[in-house]
């Protein structure tokens, strides 16, 4: 069907004149436009389709840029970046140069805060709020929050601060009981329940709703309510995740959450497979295997349960894993009480959501050095969701941490005794892992038995002059650079913390050398390795290969891996600059 009438939509102004008759049928397009995009680039569906009558609603009502629309993450808001002046740049989503996969005020004024975790929307609207009010500066916020954004602590210390505030602060509640799958807690019980508006009222809101987040007389009328309202108000609207596109209303894991890339042959969905299995399931088939030899081992998820390849253990082990919801430093202070009971807790979380319990992880996990694993997927980088998702500081900000063991298997075949290892230890753990398929084992990589202890030489000279010193699967770009260069070593880093000193400074007295990693090289393994030479007095020339002091965008990972000199061709390069003193 063609796109009469999102055609004629420019910004949100266009919207605004646009006669009530045609509403529905923009709607459609919308809908239209979204399941064709993500068709053809992948993206977060379900949440876009379900929010389609609430963003168009919100955008009649209020006028963005003056009035500051926040949304909690950035999974729901295609409608919204379609809306205003993006829609014929919308096939690049997710592209390197393309529209960004959340939100960015450097990519249109109408997003009013970048947007790329959960559970901020509140927090963020009571600051611009307050912000503009100190400035002088006019316009209504809303912030628009998921109710799985509502299993996150942030939320509740906004929501509180808000309801004391006194401030007229919209909060529009997107209620589609999903988070990423379905919601968990008593929070998406008590939604359902006149408990809602005591709840609401309870902080200092005013309840209005609940309201059919499709029907757009109800929405309209209610945040026409909420804008002239003089005190915090929040519009409850009831939606469903994935409307309009029926494999993804049929989906009861995910609604639809990222389905693409996929297309219709004769009238049938064909989704693309990759076919091959993940770093994600080889840990999760690694943990099968643990939590069946050993009824003490539990795995714990914020809200991650089908990304971290879980679902096949929770159905096996219902009771001994534990999708939390979005509440990361929940999730990381539970395993701490966990393994203080004599459990053995399994914490599986990406890199980029691991930073948010940081703290959790200091204080209440290495400080009394309890025996929490931390599976953290998606370390690196991790392609189109870009800058707000790539996995760039967790061996940076894990290293310093007394008695943390982190290692970063190269092959799937690591896992076993290296989570073998994790789980034996009386201290917590680490192990660290991309996201993306898994390589074939290589003839160099010789997988041993727990424990694992140290690093691994995968390539010794003869006669060397240079070592690539990798962590991670990069082993695999530094093996195919070595294979044209017979007088270079490659060392498995393997265990960064605490550091393998023996063969670091074996290689070291052996020539130069190039130490490679998936993260920031400003703390990384290049800086444990120049902290451990200026310790011993050892001097040697070092050249750092990692990721940059920049938050890097989304894009192809492959690509970003060759334009930083992290695939073969670049470690190969700078190797050869070294020796040759350039």
């Amino acid at each position: 069907m063609t796109a009469e009438v999102l055609t004629r939509i420019a910004s949100p102004t266009d919207l605004r004149a646009l006669p009530e008759a045609e509403l529905p049928q923009l709607c459609t397009e919308l809908r239209e436009e979204i399941i064709s995009i993500c068709g053809r680039v992948g993206g977060h569906l379900g949440a876009s389709l379900g929010a389609v009558e609430l963003i168009v609603a919100l955008h009649r009502v209020f006028h963005s840029p003056t009035d500051a629309i926040l949304f909690d993450v950035g999974h729901q808001t295609y409608a919204h970046k379609l809306l205003t002046g993006r829609r014929e740049q919308m096939h690049t989503l997710r592209q390197a140069g393309g529209v960004a996969p959340f939100l960015d005020p450097r990519e249109s004024p109408h997003d009013a805060l970048l947007a790329g975790h959960s559970c901020t929307a509140v927090s963020a609207a009571l600051g611009v709020l307050e912000g503009r009010r100190m400035m002088g500066h006019r316009g209504h916020v809303v912030a628009v929050l998921g109710d799985g954004g509502l299993t996150g602590g942030l939320t509740f210390e906004g929501l509180n601060n808000a309801g004391g505030s006194h401030l007229p602060l919209v909060v529009v509640l997107n209620d589609n009981q999903m988070s990423i799958s379905a919601n968990v807690g008593a929070i998406p019980s008590l939604l359902r329940t006149r408990g809602a508006r005591d709840f609401f009222q309870g902080l200092g809101f005013t309840y209005l709703g609940p309201v059919d987040g499709h029907d757009l007389g109800a929405l309209t009328h209610a945040l026409r309510e909420a804008r002239a309202s003089m005190r915090p108000v929040v519009v409850h609207a009831l939606t469903l995740k994935g409307k309009g596109f029926p494999p993804a209303e049929a989906d009861a894991q995910t609604r639809g959450h990222a389905m693409g890339p996929y297309e219709w042959r004769d009238g049938k969905l064909v989704r693309s497979r990759g076919g091959h299995r993940t770093y994600s399931e080889a840990l999760a088939s690694a943990l099968e295997d643990a939590m069946a030899r050993d009824a003490r081992v539990v795995a714990v998820t914020p809200a991650m349960l089908e990304g971290s390849a879980l679902n096949a253990l929770k159905a096996r082990f219902p009771d001994r894993v534990h999708d939390v919801g979005i509440a990361e430093q929940h999730a990381v202070t539970f395993c701490a009480g966990l393994a203080a009971a004599g459990a053995r807790p399994v914490c599986c979380i990406y890199s980029t959501f691991l930073q948010r319990a940081y703290d959790q992880i200091i204080h209440d996990v290495c400080l009394p050095g309890l025996p929490v694993v931390f599976a953290v997927d998606r370390a690196g980088l991790v392609g189109a969701d870009g800058a707000s998702h790539q996995g760039t500081y967790d061996v940076a900000s894990l290293r310093p941490l007394p008695g943390l063991r982190l290692w970063s298997p190269v092959v799937g075949e690591d896992f076993a005794p290296m989570l073998e290892t994790a789980l034996a230890s009386p201290l917590p753990s680490v192990l660290r892992f991309p996201r993306g398929t898994l390589p074939a084992l290589p003839p160099e990589v010789h997988v041993g038995e727990a424990p694992v202890q140290g690093a691994r030489w995968l390539v010794r000279a003869k006669q060397p002059e240079l070592t690539l010193v990798t962590l991670g699967p990069l082993a695999l770009a530094a093996l195919e650079a070595a294979r044209h260069e017979p007088r270079w070593n490659v060392l498995d880093a393997r265990e960064l913390s605490p550091l393998d000193e023996v063969a670091l400074l074996e290689a070291a007295r052996q020539g130069p050398l190039v130490v490679a990693e998936e993260g920031t090289v400003r703390g990384g393994l290049g800086s444990a390795v120049l902290e451990l030479l200026a310790e011993k007095g050892v001097s040697q020339r070092v050249r750092l290969a990692g990721m940059p002091d920049a938050f890097v965008p989304h894009g192809d990972a492959r690509v970003q891996r060759a334009e930083l000199g992290l695939d073969a061709e670049g470690l190969r390069r700078a190797g050869r600059a070294l020796l040759e003193g350039t």
